[in-house]
């Protein structure tokens, strides 16, 4: 079978969505190697010199300024002339009538659709034809069963052709013990990041409660704990939030960060915290687990699925809950060690090897439903 994933995300693309796009590849070239996967990759990329497991003869070049323009007309159009029998999309399928192959919406979430209030209007426009897209798709993937039901619920797919494709999880994210110790020391000091610290991780964006947290942090009786808000975004109304009451001094907003960073970053951290409102997998959690850090998450659908019982939940809207999960176990070195040894199986869950084959079924299910 010929398969095609829109891998625009790979080489340019937000952090989280290149990993997991990353992990899709690596675990379908892994455990099918009879099929021959083809890539589809923005054009404007710089990839020289990159490594990956696809020769460069399956590698196409395709225009992508707009993602959702990218992937109702420029994809397709490649993708009928190499004739494949399947692609793989992110969000947006091409109507019926443009694509011979069978169309696979890999549909992340549809928070815009059931929190319109967290999105710019011009985010809500762009996303608005989602729906008739994604329910003329041959089948419809996504992360988490909670999503999944968010997705029949408005009416973006039947629940028939809908399947849950859990993401996976960076392999290079480990423990500090597996890092070096030098270049460990040298990341963190290269990014201001001083010992002991919680640390959040995500795009900042309003439904990632970065502004409840920074406020959390002011009630949290640790000492010496500072906070560490690594990611991309819209750091305005967090640092408006820490300037307001006096936390300026105890917040470090690095930015991007390199996988390599954001590796030592999650190893190091005393405590993770994740109090987004709405989610539709949770990534960053278990990303955090997978390196040893106990992990605070909201008590939302997405994250107790994602997390299970490895994790420690608080109410995102309230502040007081957030600081206090994090002073228990910022002092409480056997609660810790709990939660870390629940964290590593919780995380040993989330394989290439798992994402790949939920994905593969799903192409299968594609391609025979129109034969």
């Amino acid at each position: 079978m010929k398969i095609g994933i829109d891998a625009k995300w790979l080489f340019r693309g937000p952090p989280s969505g290149a990993r997991a796009v990353r992990q899709i590849v690596d675990g379908l070239t892994a455990v099918a190697p009879e099929h021959e996967l083809h890539l589809f990759l923005d054009a404007r990329a710089r990839r020289s010199g990159t490594s990956y497991p696809v020769p460069d003869t399956r590698r196409h070049d395709v225009w992508a300024r707009n993602n959702q323009l990218s992937n109702l007309f420029a994809v397709p159009r490649r993708a009928n002339r190499l004739r494949l029998d399947a692609v793989v999309y992110q969000n947006f399928v091409p109507p019926p009538a443009f694509a011979h192959h069978a169309r696979i919406a890999f549909v992340h979430d549809a928070i815009f659709a059931s929190h319109p209030e967290f999105f710019t209007r011009r985010e809500r426009l762009y996303f608005a034809p989602l729906r008739v897209l994604a329910a003329s798709a041959d089948r419809v993937c996504t992360g988490s069963v909670s999503e999944r039901e968010r997705l029949v619920r408005l009416r973006y797919a039947e629940s028939g052709r809908v399947d849950v494709v859990p993401l996976a999880i960076d392999p290079s994210f480990g423990p500090l013990d597996r890092l070096d110790p030098g270049e460990t020391g040298r990341t963190l000091h290269g990014l201001g990041v001083t010992l002991p610290f919680v640390l959040f991780v995500s795009r900042l964006d309003p439904r990632k409660n970065v502004a409840t947290l920074v406020r959390a942090m002011a009630r949290v009786r640790t000492t010496g704990l500072s906070l560490v808000i690594a990611g991309a975004g819209d750091a305005a109304p967090g640092k408006r939030a820490a300037a307001e009451i006096g936390m300026t001094g105890r917040i470090r907003w690095t930015g991007s960060v390199t996988d390599s960073q954001l590796g030592a970053l999650y190893a190091a951290a005393t405590v993770f915290c994740f109090p987004s409102y709405d989610e539709g997998f949770g990534l960053p959690p278990l990303e955090a687990m997978a390196a040893g850090t106990p992990v605070v998450v909201s008590n939302i659908p997405a994250l107790a699925e994602t997390c299970g019982d490895a994790a420690v939940y608080v109410d995102p809207h309230d502040g007081s809950s957030i600081a206090a999960a994090i002073d228990a176990l910022a002092g409480d070195d056997a609660r810790r060690a709990i939660l870390r040894e629940a964290g590593f199986r919780r995380a040993a869950e989330f394989t290439v090897e798992r994402t790949a084959r939920a994905l593969l079924a799903s192409v299968h299910r594609a391609v025979a439903s129109r034969s």
